[in-house]
């Protein structure tokens, strides 16, 4: 099996290989999983330290070692994972400045406000099965 390491500060392990599948647990940076199959992106492990299976996207892995450090003036700094997908699309702190440079009059209390809306995963699962959303792959 091929070991990988998580580089996330938090990934999910989901019962299923969707964004809505049901969340098993929460892997920290640098923890070892196997994995066991791979498919549409997404690769079902299982977890070293407690054996626990499920489903990871395979942004949140990666083969490289990941070292942790405490007390170092040398230690790195990661980012979360929502800060990674917006510098993919290009999105940086510069960016919107920029944006906000060039569109004074947009009011982003709301978007601000929303940012810090949070949803439990018990709350997600509830809204999808009441919605009658499921996953590709089956029900979460």
């Amino acid at each position: 099996m091929e070991m990988v390491n998580v580089v996330v500060k938090q990934g999910a392990l989901r019962s299923l290989p969707s964004f809505i599948g049901e969340i098993i647990t929460n892997l920290s940076y640098g923890q070892s999983v196997e994995v066991a199959q791979k498919t549409n992106g997404w690769a079902r492990v299982r977890v070293v330290r407690t054996g626990q299976t499920g489903w990871m996207h395979g942004s949140a892995l990666s083969q490289r070692p990941v070292t942790l450090k405490s007390g170092s003036l040398k230690a790195g700094h990661s980012a979360t994972g929502d800060e990674l997908a917006l510098a993919g699309k290009g999105f940086n702190r510069e960016v919107e400045q920029q944006f906000k440079a060039k569109n004074p009059g947009i009011d982003f209390a709301w978007v601000n406000t929303m940012e810090n809306f949070t949803i439990s995963d018990r709350e997600m699962q509830l809204f999808l099965q009441e919605g009658q959303v499921t996953p590709r792959g089956g029900q979460s």
